[in-house]
């Protein structure tokens, strides 16, 4: 049979025999047509030749042959014409061998070439990749512990921003009370996870959390609310209280101020639960809307943590003078500073797009732009950085220079003028109730105490300047407010002794004369009488029964105010006077158990006051069952105990505090404050209740005297007009009240707190009290 004719080219090679110099054995052996085994016509058929583009690609690409184990070309099936033999072609198998040879050599001396680059700059080779059988299987130990990193992080990160929230809350308490800060949580941190839930879910369109959210981003964004909370907090809170009010003023304020804080750790949640159980996403809307459940749940548990913190930390700081809440803009601006530490240390993940491509993708779709348009954007925001993070911290700078100023070198110390030159800030400490802060108001001439957003009192004051007789002084005078000498008129009362008749009291209560059966005999000199005081204020009340010659037993839950009192009121009392920093409810208690053990036989009371009312609110265990006997067992039988109560005369609270003393007590009479004679029956009132243990005589004031008034005109005319102030206590309580077990008020119960009885008296005395100051006034602190 003929032999199929050789290409001419193919010749030259066909008397080749020798292998090729410097091919590795490997390429010689698979290269020979006797080494592709029992199939010598499948061996002897000619590669297929490749092309310079293809070579050019895979040396760009870096697939280069191994030198021991050069790849076999692929083997094309040649038709053979009818009556040709296919005998094996030795020159097609040297060109096959000569392309083997000469990749193999050229990957040999590329190879070479690098490694001796890679001597020369002084790198060291990598080492050779670990083969799978060697490498170190993940057991379900390694996958619990990331996963438990990957949890934990984040809830250690809500420990600082539940803080931030707390401070937040601190901050704005002397603007709005701590009632209205308390409302409506369930609305402020669903606004926490929504509004986050939804920024996340727009920015996963264009990829999964790892792709478009950062961490170092996320941290940022918090320590830029930190920033913002520490340079507009107080302006933030007053304004929303102006359009808002005091109940949605309050709750405005937290969700604003508090926004970028929380929205930085939610970002940083989701991010770290992506790791855990990666969420579905896609470009579609069936993708998209499947997306949301997941990152709304996330949200929310995240959410949680941040709640369960900031109720700790409420429970920690609650009362509390401790340097972290002394100035709680500083604490604020110091963890900012933390957690922006905190993101120079964590490693930069490159995202998939840069931030300028990205953020001109979202707003060419949301915008709709067209081919010009679009460019135009772009060359504007080609400019900016691959990553947002350098972005938000040059913006930052401006921001913690600001606080910085603002804290650190422009805040005054006391005494100073604040709004405008109309108010002169004496003193402001955080104390164990609130704010404490003593300020006047220059316009009007009064000097005023204030806890929080309340007024504890005030005097006005008249500025003596300096002359030849004597250094400038400044001279007290009056109670700014009408109340506090009401509390006064019980020593009015008429109090009888134990063989006193009926006909002397008939005489006191009605001015008729009733002539005594017999001369009374004379008595040996009784001790002076005792008062005890619960709730200092500016001390109106303790001075003047210290100039009526009253042993006087003084209780203060904190001391911030009893300074205040001492050093800004010319509070003087007697060396008799006893002076107790403790809470009112432990002081009594403990007073009644040591005497029915035996152990004390102390001289009773006369008089008591009890005026608790601070901070928008009551202490409710002032005003328990438990309390009233615990009190009534240390005062005279024929003693008078005053209550000073603010609140809506027609709400539960009320009516429980008056069911409540009621039922301990056998006489009680009401009088309202003279300035407050046309109150509506839904606002705040305050009024004074007036109670005592005998049934005879019948409690009754009589006629103030000049030596009683001590030369007071505001006291003269209240203890003169209270009688015709009074409240009738069976308008404001029925039987029904009285035999209703659930306005009763007991100890350890809660229940004015726990069902929200003090909400309406706290936002009406929220807003009698912005009639008093500006809202300027109420910032300075």
């Amino acid at each position: 049979m003929a032999r199929k004719q050789l290409d001419p080219r193919l010749s030259v090679l066909s008397n080749y025999t020798e292998p090729l110099p410097d091919t590795p054995t490997s390429a010689r052996t698979r290269a020979s047509p006797l080494s592709c085994g029992s199939n010598p016509s499948t061996a002897s058929l000619p590669p297929t030749p490749q092309s310079d583009g293809s070579k050019k690609k895979r040396e760009e690409e870096g697939d280069e042959p191994e030198p021991d184990s050069p790849p076999l070309p692929p083997t094309p099936v040649v038709k053979e014409d009818k009556g040709t033999s296919s005998t094996p072609t030795t020159a097609s198998s040297l060109v096959s061998t000569s392309s083997l040879a000469s990749s193999a050599i050229s990957g040999s001396r590329k190879k070479a070439k690098k490694d001796e680059e890679g001597n020369k700059a002084g790198r060291v080779e990598a080492p050779a990749e670990t083969p799978k059988a060697e490498r170190t299987k993940r057991t379900w130990k390694h996958d619990t512990a990331r996963i438990a990193a990957l949890y934990l992080v984040p809830v250690v990160l809500s420990i600082p921003l539940s803080l931030i929230l707390v401070l937040t809350r601190l901050l704005l308490q002397p603007i709005y009370n701590s009632t209205p800060l308390s409302l409506h949580p369930l609305v402020l941190y669903s606004t926490f996870a929504l509004i986050p839930t939804a920024l996340i879910w727009n920015s996963v369109r264009y990829g999964s959390p790892k792709a478009s959210t950062s961490a170092r981003v996320c941290f940022s964004v918090s320590a830029l609310g930190g920033d913002l909370i520490a340079i507009s907090g107080r302006r933030v809170g007053s304004l929303t209280g102006k359009l808002g009010g005091a109940e949605w003023g309050a709750l405005g304020a937290r969700a604003v101020l508090g926004m970028a804080v929380v929205g930085g750790g939610v970002g940083f949640a989701t991010l770290c639960s992506d790791y855990i159980l990666p969420m579905p996403t896609g470009p579609s809307r069936r993708d998209r809307i499947i997306t949301l459940p997941h990152i709304l749940v996330r949200s929310t548990v995240y959410v949680a943590h941040i709640w369960l913190g900031e109720r700790l930390w409420m429970r920690l700081l609650g009362g509390s003078t401790s340097l972290l809440v002394q100035s709680p803009e500083k604490s604020i601006l110091l963890l900012s500073l933390f957690l922006t530490i905190l993101s120079l240390f964590l490693r930069s993940t490159p995202p998939s797009a840069s931030f300028a491509r990205s953020l001109h993708t979202a707003i060419s779709a949301r915008l709709h732009l067209k081919k010009p348009a679009s460019d135009s954007l772009w060359s504007l925001l080609s400019r900016l950085p691959r990553q947002i993070f350098p972005i938000l911290l040059l913006l930052r700078i401006p921001l913690l220079i600001i606080a910085l100023r603002q804290q650190l070198f422009l805040r005054p110390s006391p005494p100073y003028l604040a709004a405008r030159g109309g108010l002169r800030i004496l003193s402001s400490e955080r104390g164990m109730t609130g704010q404490i802060v003593v300020g006047e108001e220059l316009s009007r001439g009064f000097r005023f105490l204030r806890c929080d957003a309340s007024i504890l009192g005030g005097r006005w004051v008249r500025a003596t300047p300096g002359s030849k007789n004597g250094p400038a002084r400044t001279d007290m005078g009056d109670s700014i407010f009408a109340t506090f000498p009401l509390q006064e008129i019980g020593l009015l009362a008429h109090r009888a002794d134990e063989d006193e008749s009926v006909a002397r009291t008939i005489m006191m209560s009605t001015g008729l004369q009733v002539a005594p059966e017999a001369d009374l005999d004379l008595v040996p000199d009784k001790p002076a009488d005792r008062a005890l005081i619960i709730g200092l204020g500016v001390g109106i009340a303790a001075q003047a029964f210290s100039r009526q010659s009253l042993s006087i037993d003084l209780v203060e839950i904190d001391p911030l105010v009893y300074h205040a009192a001492v050093d800004h009121f010319n509070l003087t009392l007697p060396s008799s006077t006893t002076i107790n920093l403790l809470d009112g409810n432990e002081y009594v208690s403990s007073l009644a158990r040591m005497r029915r053990e035996g152990s004390y036989e102390g001289q009773k009371w006369s008089y008591v006051i009890q005026d608790c009312f601070s901070g928008g609110s009551v202490p409710e265990e002032m005003f328990t069952r438990e309390f009233w006997a615990d009190l009534a067992e240390n005062v005279e039988q024929d003693g008078i105990v005053a209550m000073n109560f603010v609140g809506v005369l027609n709400s539960l609270a009320s009516r429980a505090v008056l069911v409540t003393l009621t039922s301990v007590f056998e006489q009680c009479r009401a009088f309202g404050d003279p300035a407050e004679s046309h109150v509506k029956a839904d606002q705040s009132i305050n009024m004074v209740v007036f109670c005592t243990t005998a049934l005879n005589p019948l409690l009754a004031f009589r006629r103030p005297t000049p030596a009683d008034v001590l030369r007071s005109p505001l006291r003269s005319h209240v203890y003169s007009t209270s009688q015709s102030n009074e409240i009738q206590l069976y308008d404001v309580i029925t039987d029904e009240d009285r035999a209703d077990p659930v306005l009763m008020l007991r100890r350890g119960e809660g229940r004015m707190d726990r069902e929200g009885w003090q909400v309406a008296s706290g936002l009406s005395m929220w807003y009698n009290m912005q009639k008093i100051l500006t809202s300027e006034m109420w910032m300075a602190f």
